[in-house]
């Protein structure tokens, strides 16, 4: 099935990342030509471009930020997509809100399932799990689909580490999560907006993640191993805890999420180890 889809923050990774394996299907936006705060301007874009699905990947997504720019996060990341998929429903679209690990934080012995209670611990979390609730009050045509530790496009965290000062990279030990391959879960997640479109029957909120669950010093190791064969250079890793790190806001150290639901929609798990067995796809990444 072949739908037009329409992108918000064109300008992010994931929005860029479904530009790249969509095609002209896609339309991503940037703030300057959709800003998601501006419901007349929102409906005045759907109107034009009457697109089949809107998958929101615009957010503040500077965790620290969300502590001290209290009013824009809470404007674009709670009150913004509740107002998009409003405007949606109105319209026929399919509504998807791409949201994240970080509405969890409390301790857990075993990935987050979609129907378990959020627990944030951080402002970022609470906005997050605020849209949440304001876009699943719209009813029928929506779904949350939760999202962590983007990689895989050559601005992610291990970008970050390769390209510091220094031959050493701290990471945490004691932080457990679901990494996540970019370009796969672009490609899943229009798969998801065909679903809706077709009508099939989708989990109101759906955990579109990587698996297994892993430490993410661990994570680190495993793209360092696979870096390293594809002949770069990378740093040696110094493990350290969450608490070596000062910051702005708390980070959960299990936020880990369970996709089986996911596995049995799209019949395979985001195994975040493929991308790693392909050490020249995967170095190749960090050139674009």
């Amino acid at each position: 099935m072949s739908i037009q889809v329409l992108v918000s923050g064109g300008n992010g990774r994931l929005a860029r990342a479904l530009s790249a394996v969509g095609g002209p299907r896609v339309q991503a936006l940037s703030r300057a030509e959709l800003d998601i705060t501006d419901s007349l301007a929102l409906k005045t874009v759907l109107a034009r471009l009457r697109p089949d699905a809107v998958i929101n990947a615009a957010a503040v997504s500077n965790v620290d930020a969300s502590e001290s720019a209290m009013d824009h996060a809470q404007a674009v990341n709670a009150r913004a997509p509740g107002q998009m998929a409003q405007a949606c429903a109105e319209m026929g679209a399919s509504f998807i809100h791409v949201s994240t690990d970080y509405v969890f934080g409390e301790a857990i012995n075993r990935p987050w399932r979609e129907n378990d209670p959020v627990s944030p611990i951080n402002n970022y979390g609470r906005l997050k799990a605020e849209a949440e609730r304001n876009v699943l009050a719209v009813g029928e045509g929506v779904c949350i689909a939760r999202v962590a530790w983007l990689f895989g496009d050559g601005r992610d965290f291990i970008t970050h580490l390769l390209r510091a000062p220094g031959d050493v990279a701290k990471v945490a030990c004691d932080q457990i999560g679901s990494p996540t391959p970019i370009f796969a879960l672009a490609r899943r997640l229009l798969r998801l907006a065909e679903h809706m479109k077709a009508g099939d029957g989708i989990p109101r909120i759906l955990h579109l993640a990587g698996s297994p669950a892993v430490s993410r010093a661990d994570w680190v190791a495993a793209a360092f191993q696979a870096l390293q064969k594809a002949g770069r250079r990378t740093p040696r890793i110094e493990r350290v805890p969450m608490a070596y790190f000062a910051s702005a806001a708390p980070r959960p150290r299990y936020s880990a999420l369970d996709c089986s639901l996911a596995a049995e929609l799209f019949g395979e798990e985001l195994d975040w180890r493929t991308t790693m067995a392909q050490p020249e796809t995967f170095a190749a990444a960090f050139d674009r």
